[in-house]
C-alpha cells in the first residue's frame, strides 16, 4: 500500500478505487458502511450531523465525549494514537474531516501537528481502508491575503495567499488531499469555510459567514462528487461576499441564506484576528 508519507516506496500497489457513483447520494448512502465525520462533537460538526443523517450513517469521531444523535455510531478517542484512525474508518464508505485546530493566532507548532500531521495520518488511514470519498475542511484563511478590496470576489482557484500559520496549515491539508486522490482514485473534496457557529455579532463577518443550514447543505453537495480532488468557498449567499461560489455551486451547492439581516446589529471588530483582516477591520492588539 503506497501512503501519503511515503508516495515513492517501491512495491505492490493497493489497486485504485473503482466505480466511484458520481450520483451516490441519498439513494444509496443508508445502504452502504457509515459517513466517518472527525471531530464531529465540536462546533462544525454539531452544526451539521442531523443534515448528515438525513442521507447517511453516521460514526462521530471525537477526542471529546459527546450526545450522539439517534441513529449515530460514535467512537471516544485520539486519532493521533496508533490504529485508532484505521479503527475509526474500517468499512467506512465517507469520511468528514472536522478534527483539527481552527485557531487563527495559533502557533505554527501547533496547527501542524493538529492539522498537517493528523489530516496525514487520517488520510493514510483512509487509504488503507479504502474509503471512496473524504472530505477535509479548510479554511477561508487559506486565500484570506486575498480579503483586499482590489480581489473580490476571490476566486478559489488562484494560488493560495495564507493569511496567518492556521491558513498556511490547511493549504498544506489540501494538498495532501490533492495527493490522496491521486494516488488513490478518491473522490477529495476541500471546503475553505467562512465564519460559522459563531455568533454574527461584528459587521466584519458579513461577507464570510456561512449558516448553520448552508453549512449541512454543502457537505452533503461534497459528497456527491465524483473522483478527483476539487476546492470549494464555503459561505452563505451573503450580499456582501467577497468570494466567489461558482464552483460550489457545481457540486449542486445551493445556500439559502444571507448574513444582511444581521448588518443592522453587527457592531464594530473588538480584536485583531490576523491579516485576514486590514486596517479599520482589523484593530491594533491592546497593549
Amino acid at each position: 500500500m503506497v501512503t501519503l508519507a511515503d508516495p515513492c516506496r517501491k512495491g505492490p500497489v493497493r489497486p485504485p478505487i473503482i466505480g466511484l457513483d458520481s450520483r451516490w447520494g441519498a439513494e444509496q448512502g443508508h445502504g452502504m458502511g457509515p459517513v466517518v465525520i472527525t471531530g464531529g462533537f465540536g462546533r462544525v460538526g454539531g452544526l451539521v450531523r442531523s443534515a448528515l443523517l438525513a442521507e447517511h450513517r453516521l460514526r462521530v469521531v471525537d477526542r471529546v465525549a459527546g450526545t450522539p444523535l439517534p441513529g449515530e455510531e460514535s467512537m471516544v478517542a485520539d486519532l493521533a494514537e496508533p490504529g485508532v484512525a484505521e479503527r475509526a474508518l474500517a468499512g467506512a464508505s465517507g469520511l468528514v474531516h472536522l478534527a483539527g485546530d481552527p485557531r487563527p493566532h495559533a502557533k505554527w507548532e501547533e496547527v501542524y501537528r493538529a492539522n498537517v500531521a493528523l489530516t496525514r495520518r487520517v488520510l493514510d488511514a483512509a487509504a488503507g481502508q479504502g474509503v471512496p470519498r473524504v472530505v477535509l475542511a479548510s479554511t477561508v484563511h487559506a486565500m484570506g491575503e486575498y480579503n483586499r478590496p482590489e480581489h473580490r470576489p476571490v476566486d478559489p482557484a488562484w494560488e493560495p495567499r495564507p493569511c496567518c500559520a492556521y491558513g498556511l496549515s490547511k493549504v498544506i491539508t489540501e494538498n495532501l488531499g490533492r495527493l490522496h486522490a491521486e494516488l488513490t482514485g478518491a473522490s477529495v473534496v476541500c471546503l475553505r469555510l467562512g465564519s460559522t457557529g459563531y455568533p454574527l455579532d461584528e459587521a466584519r463577518y458579513l461577507g464570510m459567514w456561512l449558516s448553520g443550514r448552508d453549512v449541512g447543505a454543502l457537505l452533503l453537495a461534497a459528497l456527491t462528487a465524483g473522483p478527483g480532488w476539487s476546492v470549494h468557498f464555503g459561505m452563505s449567499a451573503n450580499t456582501r461576499r467577497h468570494w466567489d461560489l461558482a464552483s460550489a455551486r457545481k457540486l449542486g451547492y445551493e445556500p439559502r441564506d444571507d448574513s444582511e439581516p444581521y448588518a443592522e446589529t453587527a457592531g464594530p471588530p473588538t480584536v485583531m484576528i490576523c491579516r485576514i483582516f486590514d486596517g479599520a477591520d482589523n484593530p491594533p492588539a491592546q497593549a
